[in-house]
C-alpha cells in the first residue's frame, strides 16, 4: 500500500503498557499488542461460562456513575468491569482517542465490547460527530445498547456484525471472555461480516476521521478490506495486534 511518510506511534505490549516503538508512514497509527487469545474450555466450564453470561444480561438494568477518566459522571453497567467504573480502563487507548479524536469527527469503532470507546468517542466528537460501533456478540451488544440509552446519547449507531476482508456469514468464537471472542471457523456463534469498503459511501456511512480496529487478531482481515478508504480518506488509525507477526504484517501494510 502506498503512501507518503508522516510521524507514527506504533506499539506493541501487553494490554496495559508499551514496550518498544517504531514508526510507519500514515499519521498517527496506533498500533497495540494484546494478551493471548483463550479458546472453549471443558463441559462443566461451559455451564458455568453460561450461567455467568446470564447473569450479565441480567444485570444490565445495574448501573452505576463512573468516578474517573474522560467519562466521569455517565453511567455504567456494574458488572461490565471495575476499571470502567474506575476510569482508568486501558489509559493508553484512552489517552490514544483524546489526542486524535476532534469535535465533528466521525468515528469507525471496529470491536465494539462493551461500548467504552465508542462512548469515549461520542463525548469527544460532541453532537455533530458521528460514531460507528461494530460488535456481532449478542451480549456485548446488550451492553453498548444499555450504555448508549442510559447516557442519552445521539451520535452512535451500533452494527451488529464482524469486520473482515469478506462478506456474509461466518462462525464466531464467543466461548471466552467479553473482550476475546473472535472469528473462527470452530466458533459457537454464526454472524455477518461486513467489508468496511463495501459499506462506507461519502454519505450514509460517510468517511472515517478516525478508526479503531481491535478485533482479536481479525486486524489484518479488516485493513485488507478498508484499504481503499484508508487511501481515500487517510483517517486516523488505532489499531491493535495480537501477536509479533501480526504486528509487522500490520506495519508492512500500513508504509
Amino acid at each position: 500500500m502506498q503512501d507518503s511518510p508522516f510521524p507514527a506511534i506504533v506499539d506493541n505490549g501487553p494490554s496495559y503498557g508499551p514496550t518498544r516503538s517504531a514508526s510507519v508512514g500514515i499519521p498517527w497509527k496506533l498500533l497495540w499488542g494484546a494478551s493471548p487469545q483463550r479458546g472453549p474450555k471443558g463441559a462443566n466450564d461451559e455451564v458455568l461460562r453460561k450461567l455467568r453470561e446470564w447473569l450479565k444480561l441480567m444485570g444490565c438494568s445495574f448501573t452505576v456513575r463512573i468516578r474517573g477518566g474522560p467519562l466521569e459522571g455517565l453511567r455504567w453497567i456494574a458488572t461490565s468491569g471495575t476499571s470502567f467504573i474506575k476510569g482508568s480502563y486501558e489509559s493508553f487507548k484512552t489517552e490514544a482517542y483524546q489526542r486524535c479524536v476532534e469535535a465533528g469527527d466521525v468515528v469507525y469503532d471496529v470491536g465494539g465490547h462493551v461500548g467504552y470507546y465508542a462512548v469515549v468517542a461520542s463525548v469527544l466528537a460532541g453532537e455533530r460527530g458521528r460514531v460507528f460501533t461494530f460488535e456481532p456478540r449478542p451480549l456485548n451488544i446488550a451492553y453498548i445498547k444499555k450504555h448508549i440509552s442510559v447516557n442519552g446519547l445521539t451520535n452512535i449507531e451500533v452494527i451488529e456484525a464482524a469486520i473482515s476482508d469478506c462478506s456474509g456469514s461466518a462462525r464466531f468464537e464467543s466461548r471466552t471472555g467479553t473482550g476475546t471472542g473472535r472469528l473462527s471457523v470452530g466458533g459457537d456463534l454464526e454472524v455477518t461480516r461486513v467489508v468496511l469498503d463495501d459499506l462506507i459511501d461519502g454519505s450514509r456511512y460517510p468517511a472515517p476521521d478516525f478508526v479503531k480496529i481491535d478485533i482479536e487478531g481479525g486486524e489484518v482481515g479488516a485493513l485488507r478490506g478498508m484499504e481503499r478508504s484508508i487511501s481515500s480518506y487517510r483517517p486516523k488509525l488505532l489499531v491493535a495486534t495480537h501477536g509479533d507477526e501480526e504486528h509487522r504484517f500490520v506495519l508492512g501494510f500500513l508504509e
